[in-house]
């Protein structure tokens, strides 16, 4: 059997890298694809280097584009390697255009598909990710769950068979970094343990959208208001891009702002989500994250497709509007912090592995 897990983007590369370290572990003949959806060394080559992973086995540079040219594009390489190869399975992570790529290319070669992260529904469809997640679901042979919530909204969709319950992946990731070798993360960006707020801003509705990303800016400068408290922004490359054409990046000149660009790997990332005092991000990594971390999230979204982040006490789903997102920074820092993460203890990489080669 030749399995292949095909990935494309940082988020899906941290939490893939010890499912392919594990695959590889078991035998080096699997292949590691990686589509070059994101291709910036601070974007995916610090992921490769802080997991020790090799190179991959094949990358297939589509770079950017539209969604229809880079899924296309990806599929037609798929289907020469996979038929070059024998490959006989493969594996894909979450929501993206390589996740849609590799499970659509494989469906139409009748090769069986494994979904890591299946299940999940932000229940809303004018997000392109929710339409790749619901897409990849239906055609998969292995859903493989992270929570008992995104194995109900499989149910409610009918799908019935191939669903595992296995947990998160970035429990094992986050779990690596005790391997490695540690640096003081507070002393390199000057900071004090629970004495500033971590913020990302990347998703497509908030930078595409002028009065939304104008609205968090807004409450960003509001937040360097309160005393006691720095605000440390990861500047990711297309919110930079945004923010420079339409020559908004004055509007960062701000006291008491630290901007991290390029933005922090992600041994950085972990460590500034867990010594910050509130993490506020739109990003869906973060969300489990910082509840991993047991740190604080407030969420610039008006829906997640992370619930059980909510239903433990570690998230609040702000929307982008400055007086909701300012009562919620106020809420989150009166917030305890006991609550038991929903996703898992570290071995879900081995778990998973065992159940695409059939050993369980």
């Amino acid at each position: 059997m030749k399995i292949a897990i095909v990935v494309g983007t940082r988020p899906e590369l941290i939490k893939m890298a010890p499912l392919i370290k594990e695959m590889k572990k078991r035998d080096n003949k699997h292949l590691f694809i990686h589509s070059g959806q994101h291709y910036d060394y601070y974007m995916d080559g610090m992921v490769l280097d802080i997991f020790e992973l090799a190179k991959p086995d094949y990358n297939l540079q589509v770079g950017s584009g539209s969604h229809s040219m880079m899924t296309a594009n990806m599929m037609m390489q798929l289907e020469k390697i996979i038929l070059k190869e024998n490959v006989d399975k493969i594996v894909v992570h979450g929501d993206t255009n390589t996740t849609l790529a590799g499970g659509l290319t494989a469906a139409k070669m009748n090769i069986p598909v494994a979904h890591v992260e299946a299940g999940l529904r932000s229940k809303d469809k004018s997000m392109p990710e929710e339409i790749n997640r619901i897409i990849v679901d239906h055609l998969s042979s292995y859903l493989l769950s992270p929570t008992a919530d995104a194995i109900n909204n499989l149910k409610k969709e009918n799908i019935s068979s191939g669903i595992h319950l296995v947990g998160q992946t970035i429990v094992d990731s986050i779990d690596w970094l005790n391997h490695i070798n540690h640096y003081d993360v507070l002393t390199k960006f000057i900071l004090k343990h629970k004495g500033y707020f971590f913020i990302t801003v990347h998703r497509q509705e908030n930078t595409n959208d002028l009065m939304k990303l104008q609205s968090i800016i807004r409450a960003i400068k509001q937040m360097t208001l309160l005393e006691n408290y720095q605000v440390v922004l990861s500047l990711h490359p297309r919110t930079k891009k945004i923010i420079q054409e339409n020559n908004m990046l004055q509007q960062l000149s701000i006291d008491k702002l630290l901007i991290l660009d390029p933005p922090p790997n992600f041994y950085e990332t972990i460590q500034l989500q867990k010594h910050a005092k509130v993490v506020v991000t739109d990003s869906g990594g973060l969300q489990e994250e910082s509840c991993i971390v047991n740190t604080p999230c407030v969420t610039l979204r008006e829906n997640t497709e992370r619930p059980e982040t909510v239903k433990c006490g570690a998230n609040i789903i702000a929307g982008y509007q400055v007086e909701n997102i300012m009562k919620a920074i106020h809420d989150s820092l009166l917030k305890s912090t006991n609550w038991k993460s929903p996703y898992g203890e570290p071995g879900v990489s081995s778990n998973i592995m065992d159940i695409i080669t059939e050993r369980k």
